[in-house]
């Protein structure tokens, strides 16, 4: 298929594709065109990936049962969707959502996709592109002119898509161009997204370098009154800081904790949320390194925890399991799991539980079982708590107290159980501020 495309510009790594639409919208025949074969059937119940090569690089596609706009999904649906997006290993590389050209594309059917879209819990619009089926319907009508009738809410989706669009029709030889074309579009995303990354790694490790010197200079200039305060603590007979730690005990985060002398005391974080919640994804910008997996076939099933210095100061994160929104997961098990979080934080060390909840919907089902996974722990957790906002990037210039006033009772009854404590993070690009900011939240608490 397109040989001349594959010579000329071959894919510089394999691609993942996840089809997502409505039910009847050809999703599953999309994916025959582009994997060259009847892969999958034209019935999607549950959620499939069948490899093929393409331009002589590997494929990967991923097949998902259709959501519904005139009823209500039902559950079985939306929890293949989520299984889905575990089937994209590494990860989705691009996101085609499948849209019939015999249908129109209003609110009705764009709130449909939300309510579906936001349970995957993982960033979308950078690697969404629309794909228009049944092109062959359109008659002598262009895509543009169809587009155009189509009104403001097929705009304001193209627009969060970066205006990326394909047609793609049933006909053999119109799809082979068709899919030499969205290939074409689909290594020029992949391209902007990969700049684009670069660009942000070097004003981060930029940032991060300015930051460590400024703390390097202001540690020496108090070197001098750290010695002299040692020499004073000795000759008075009065213990050091470092001889009280000697002698204490391991203490739960509401009580006092012991002070490394001369220093901030020793951190540590244990993530607590829900699966797909972004709490490895934390924990590796919290730590500045790759230091949990961030699973797609799978998910986190024990405690973990992992070391490093951040900003000057030893800190600990205890990764935990997260608990499944459908019920999924065994709940009895990630109970265990987070009752056994704080015995892998290091003894004297400053423990914060971080609530990792997503910049998404938050309903009340949502809050039950925060506050039945949280409460597991001792009574007063919620005093060491503070609320993580993740996928921070999906707030799209909206301000945090919006969202908050958005989502309503639910979200605001969990903040207040954790005293108004939160932070936000970009989860797909680290920032050394948003970390800064938590370092600054723990040691007010």
């Amino acid at each position: 298929m397109a040989a001349s495309y594959g010579q000329q510009q071959s894919l510089s790594s394999p691609v993942v594709v996840l089809l997502l639409g409505e039910t009847q919208s050809g999703k599953s025949s999309a994916g025959n065109s582009i994997l060259g074969r009847r892969a999958f059937q034209k019935s999607t119940t549950l959620s499939s990936r069948e490899d093929g090569t393409i331009f002589g690089k590997q494929v990967t596609v991923v097949d998902t049962p259709g959501w519904f706009s005139d009823t209500a999904t039902p559950d079985r649906v939306s929890q293949e969707l989520c299984r889905g997006l575990t089937l994209c290993h590494p990860e989705p590389h691009a996101i085609l959502l499948v849209l019939p050209t015999t249908s129109v594309f209003g609110k009705e059917e764009w709130r449909a996709a939300e309510d579906q879209l936001r349970l995957l819990q993982t960033p979308i619009w950078q690697r969404a592109i629309i794909l228009f089926t049944h092109g062959d319907k359109l008659g002598g009508l262009s895509i543009e002119e169809h587009i155009r009738q189509q009104g403001q809410t097929l705009h304001w989706l193209l627009e969060r898509c970066g205006k990326r669009y394909q047609v793609m029709t049933n006909q053999p030889i119109a799809s082979e161009a068709q899919v030499t074309e969205l290939f074409r579009k689909i290594q020029r995303m992949m391209e902007t997204n990969n700049r684009s990354k670069e660009i942000q790694n070097m004003l981060y490790t930029k940032l991060r370098q300015d930051v460590c010197l400024q703390e390097e200079m202001s540690l020496q200039g108090r070197q001098e009154e750290l010695e002299m305060t040692v020499m004073n603590a000795v000759h008075d007979g009065r213990p050091t800081q470092m001889q009280r730690m000697a002698s204490g005990r391991h203490k739960f985060p509401s009580e006092s904790t012991a002070e490394p002398f001369g220093s901030k005391p020793a951190l540590a974080f244990v993530l607590l949320g829900r699966s797909k919640s972004g709490k490895s994804s934390a924990g590796n910008i919290i730590l500045e390194k790759d230091e949990f997996q961030l699973l797609q076939y799978g998910r986190t099933t024990r405690c973990s925890a992992r070391h490093g210095m951040v900003l000057k100061q030893p800190v600990t994160v205890v990764d935990t399991p997260g608990w499944s929104v459908f019920g999924m997961a065994n709940a009895k098990e990630i109970k265990k799991e987070i009752n056994r979080s704080p015995s892998l934080c290091p003894e004297g060390s400053k423990v914060t539980f971080l609530l990792a909840i997503p910049v998404d919907k938050f309903v009340k089902g949502d809050r039950r079982a925060v506050e039945e996974f949280v409460s597991t722990l001792r009574g007063d957790v919620w005093r060491s708590t503070v609320v993580l906002f993740t996928y921070g990037e999906e707030l799209r210039g909206k301000t945090v107290e919006k969202h908050i006033e958005e989502m309503g009772e639910p979200l605001q009854e969990v903040l207040r159980k954790c005293g108004h404590r939160y932070v936000v993070f970009d989860t797909e690009r680290g920032d050394v501020n948003q970390v800064k900011q938590l370092l600054e939240i723990v040691e007010q608490m």
